[in-house]
């Protein structure tokens, strides 16, 4: 989509996310109109006691009036200023969590497309900006017009000719800031754009940050950022600039206004063509006049100030999201078919690349399956389509005989367990960790799945237990436990299939046989399928499918297979030299 129709689309946009504070934006304004018409009848209550003093006549009733006017101005401006505020606070609340719920929904390729960092900042620092522009700033837009239009208004009954004088040095001071204006928009996109870039590039960073420690890269890093924090350090300088030249322009036209009226004020009092008493009123509605043109310039520059934080927060909610269709099945007891059942899939990452081309196969029930291949040959990107992360260009996937179109989403995640090759361990405690799926889990069922990846020990030897802190992305553990950890989480969901990504490669092998046993035992529960290069999963699996190239190039038991293709036998002695020699194999 061009600038252009991001930009038309953006009034639209925010004038939908009010949905539910329109009405205390328009209180917020019509407390702001009350306080402006009880400030505007403060120079006509002036004008009466400056014409009662000079008929000699008591004012104590308009003085009185006069002070209740002020007073009232102030209290209804407090009023006025509390609802625009608390109205932005909830403003602030429903457009974070509308964000948030829409970045945890998009699909895997947006994910993909865009840096982490930067879809951050949206929802946090530019969600702040659109604040100000969707809640104060068009409110007080609104409400200066109106206060400008009924002080000229004012000014024409007392004076015509004063009142157009005034006119003419606003116009003339609308004309050139106009220009800064648009400048101001142009920064402020450049300035959020970079801004997110520095967020998502420090992201990336503290993400891998002992990485980057052990290559020696901290200056390497600091300089990246340090240019980035420059670059957002000019244009932030630049629209400050441009805000202080705006704001100089707003005094010199005020102050040239009451100037203005005071000379030519002056002039016509003299030649008995103006009252004294409608020259202090003038030149006190021409002080006025400051407030709501500062505020309507401001307002304006606001709104293009914050147009770039605009256009990205709004953005988000034009991404594609994660949708089913209507299921025909929501959750039915499986069919009388394998669990998993894969036909002529097709797929890339980008069109003219196909990562996986016409593959098949097959898990049955209680069964482990191994998937194995070299690296680039689609392993894990198989695994990513089984759990729907992305679309196939061609074929099917069933589970427990049922296709996609027929389970939503979250019934057929709910029938899956999925360990990754990365495993990600949230901040908290562990047993926040292993209840993250079955959230409703008892200590029994905890302490059931940890025995099974063998970490009772360890957990034992923990100063609180299962509530103890893991770290930040599971810091204060062990590779292989922080691996045992997400597999024992995703046994104790009781998946009708287990997907595991190299689940062995932090193990020693101690441990590594005790998870083989486990995998042995857990095909009483569920069906697995693996991606595997150890010899003791591959040998232990009920079948085996060699992927090369996207394809499948052969399928079988260990031993069907050893000897054909050859290349099975080239792609076990390249991960595990050790087995061409291995008393075992020569058995075969």
């Amino acid at each position: 989509m061009s600038s252009r129709a991001k930009e038309d689309r953006m009034p639209r946009q925010l004038w939908q996310m009010l949905a539910g504070h329109r009405g205390a934006l328009a209180l917020g304004l019509l407390l702001m109109l009350v306080a402006a018409g009880l400030g505007i009848a403060q120079p006509l209550a002036m004008k009466a006691v400056i014409d009662g003093l000079t008929a000699s006549r008591s004012v104590v009733l308009l003085v009185i009036g006069l002070v209740v006017l002020m007073a009232l101005e102030v209290v209804v401006n407090a009023a006025a200023s509390y609802v625009l505020e608390r109205t932005g606070e909830r403003f602030l609340l429903r457009l974070r969590t509308r964000l948030f719920s829409r970045l945890l929904r998009l699909t895997m390729p947006t994910f993909d497309r865009f840096r982490l960092g930067d879809l951050m900042s949206r929802a946090s620092t530019d969600v702040i900006q659109v604040r100000e522009a969707a809640t104060r700033a068009a409110v007080e837009l609104a409400a200066s017009v109106v206060m400008i239009a009924a002080t000229l208004v004012v000014m024409f009954l007392i004076d015509p000719v004063l009142m157009c004088v005034v006119v003419g040095v606003l116009i003339a001071a609308t004309a050139a800031i106009s220009g800064l204006t648009a400048a101001i928009g142009r920064v402020s996109t450049k300035l959020q754009d970079t801004v997110g870039a520095m967020s998502a590039d420090l992201e990336r960073v503290m993400g891998a940050i002992r990485t980057v420690r052990a290559s020696r890269a901290e200056q390497r890093e600091t300089q990246r950022l340090t240019e980035l924090a420059h670059d957002a350090y000019t244009a932030g300088v630049r629209s400050a600039f441009l805000m202080a030249a705006v704001s100089s322009l707003i005094n010199v036209a005020v102050n040239g206004a009451f100037v203005v009226v005071l000379l030519v004020g002056a002039v016509r009092v003299g030649q008995d063509a103006l009252a004294l008493s409608s020259l202090v009123a003038l030149l006190l509605y021409a002080n006025q006049l400051v407030l709501p043109v500062a505020q309507f310039v401001e307002g304006i520059a606001t709104v293009y100030k914050v147009r770039g934080a605009a256009q990205r927060a709004t953005e988000v909610f034009t991404l594609p999201v994660e949708e089913s269709a209507p299921a025909t099945v929501i959750d039915e007891p499986p069919r009388s078919a394998p669990v998993l059942e894969i036909r002529n899939l097709r797929f890339g990452y980008t069109p003219d690349a196909p990562v996986l081309q016409d593959l098949s196969l097959t898990v049955p029930h209680n069964s482990l399956v191994a998937l194995i291949g070299p690296s680039g040959a689609g392993k894990s990107t198989a695994l990513g389509l089984i759990n729907r992360f992305y679309q196939p260009w061609q074929g099917s996937i069933h589970l427990d005989g049922y296709a996609a179109t027929e389970l939503d989403l979250a019934a057929w995640r709910a029938r899956i367990g999925w360990v990754e090759q990365d495993c990600q361990i949230l901040h908290g405690t562990l047993r926040d960790n292993l209840r993250y799926i079955a959230h409703d889990a008892d200590d029994r069922a905890l302490w059931h799945a940890i025995d099974l990846v063998n970490l009772r020990e360890k957990v034992e030897k923990l100063p609180d237990g299962l509530d103890s802190q893991v770290g930040e992305h599971g810091a204060r553990l062990s590779s292989g436990e922080r691996q045992r950890v997400a597999i024992a989480r995703a046994v104790l969901a009781r998946p009708r299939l287990l997907l595991l990504d190299e689940p062995t490669a932090h193990l020693d092998p101690a441990n590594e046989a005790a998870l083989t046993t486990t995998l042995d035992n857990l095909r009483g529960e569920c069906a697995l399928l693996v991606i595997a290069h150890r010899m003791s999963t591959i040998r232990s699996a009920s079948s085996i499918l060699l992927l090369a190239n996207g394809t499948a190039r052969a399928t079988g038991t260990w031993t069907e297979l050893f000897e054909s293709p050859a290349e099975f036998g080239r792609l076990v002695n390249m991960r595990e030299p050790e087995f061409s020699t291995a008393p075992s194999l020569r058995e075969i």
